[in-house]
């Protein structure tokens, strides 16, 4: 009893899933949205970064250059002029950097879509005063789950530094050895190693990343299992009430009806009572052993059958004993027994004459 009522070991149905995606509850992992922002940080760095840095440079000699500031006539400066050039230097830093704002919000929504999908949902959004409560709050704090929570990302920082020093320690005696009267030379030394650090800072971040991804989609499964108790009240609850199951009764009836219709259009003869009773026989020699019933009805649908039958010309037979014995005896699907070969021998044979046609492979 204590497995059934506490401990959750059942899979997790459909409408359980839906629910917990209605109330936001998704298998995320922050890290590996970070992980991406960075790589596609390091993406604009790498392609873009050099033009940038030369551009930046170009205007600071522009603004800044000694030149420059001889040669300007400093009693026209004042603030429209400054207002201009802050125009002016916007509308670079716009150009500049706007290719790159565009490539990091590309980065988000791809890695978002890619682990949680389109996902809309105002339950999250809702206030709740358990996040307010004071003391649930410090009980998340100091839990044991948060001391976890804080040992691993200490890791994770652990290994990012490591992976930081040991880049630079190689990159140091490039940057010692710079000279200094090459400003280009050195640009290009910056840059290649700001592209080194970043690139193996990333990669290490992405797998660390995929790691915890991995992690938070198996706490995801494990926290929606089920108990035995909860998945019995889940079924019993999508039954629904008792209009619902009517509903459904009603839907199953319409489609076996329809079927049954189907079935009447291919038999070779239907035998019937003159009211309750109606029977689809049908005789395929070269795939069957004997007749098969393939459809019957009662009252209501026996009716509809025999219009289905005559309307597409099926012979409609009234044998009201033998109908109501084969209505009562077999099911839909079963074969005529044995005993009732010479009776349907005489039978089909008189289908085959009003009908004029004879199946192929009868001898």
């Amino acid at each position: 009893m204590a497995d059934e009522f506490g401990e959750k070991t059942e899979q997790p149905t459909e409408h359980r899933r839906q629910e917990a995606r209605q109330e936001g509850n998704v298998a995320r992992s922050v890290d590996l949205t970070s992980a991406g922002h960075m790589l596609a940080a390091t993406g604009c760095i790498a392609f873009l970064g050099l033009p940038l840095a030369r551009g930046l440079s170009g205007l600071m000699r522009q603004y800044l250059g000694g030149e420059w500031l001889h040669h300007r006539d400093w009693a026209r400066i004042d603030a429209h002029w400054m207002l201009a050039q802050a125009a002016v230097l916007a509308e670079y830093l716009q150009n500049s950097f706007l290719p790159v704002l565009l490539i990091l919000l590309a980065a988000a929504v791809a890695i978002n879509l890619a682990q949680t999908g389109v996902l809309i949902s105002p339950q999250a959004l809702q206030l709740k005063l358990s996040r307010l409560n004071p003391l649930s709050g410090l009980q998340r704090i100091f839990s044991i789950a948060s001391a976890v929570k804080l040992a691993i990302s200490l890791s994770k920082v652990a290994v990012l530094a490591a992976v930081a020093y040991w880049t630079i320690q190689g990159l140091l005696p490039a940057f010692l050895n710079m000279p200094a009267d090459e400003p280009s030379l050195v640009l290009l030394q910056i840059h290649s190693s700001v592209t080194q650090l970043a690139v193996r800072l990333s990669v290490a971040f992405l797998l660390l990343a995929v790691l915890d991804y991995g992690f938070q989609k198996w706490k995801y499964e494990q926290d929606l299992l089920m108990t035995k108790q909860e998945l019995r009240d889940e079924m019993k609850q999508m039954e629904g009430d008792p209009q619902m199951r009517a509903r459904r009764r009603d839907a199953h009836r319409r489609l076996a009806e329809a079927q049954s219709m189907e079935e009447v259009r291919h038999a070779d003869v239907l035998l019937a009572n003159p009211t309750h009773v109606s029977v689809a026989i049908r005789f395929d020699p070269k795939t069957m052993p004997a007749p098969r019933i393939t459809a019957k009805g009662l009252d209501g649908v026996a009716l509809r059958m025999r219009e289905v039958a005559r309307s597409v010309g099926v012979p409609v037979i009234e044998r009201p004993e033998l109908a109501r014995m084969l209505y009562r005896e077999l099911k839909v699907g079963e074969f005529i027994p044995v005993d009732l070969y010479e009776v349907f021998i005489e039978l089909m044979a008189y289908v085959y004459d009003i009908t004029g046609r004879r199946p192929d492979g009868l001898d």
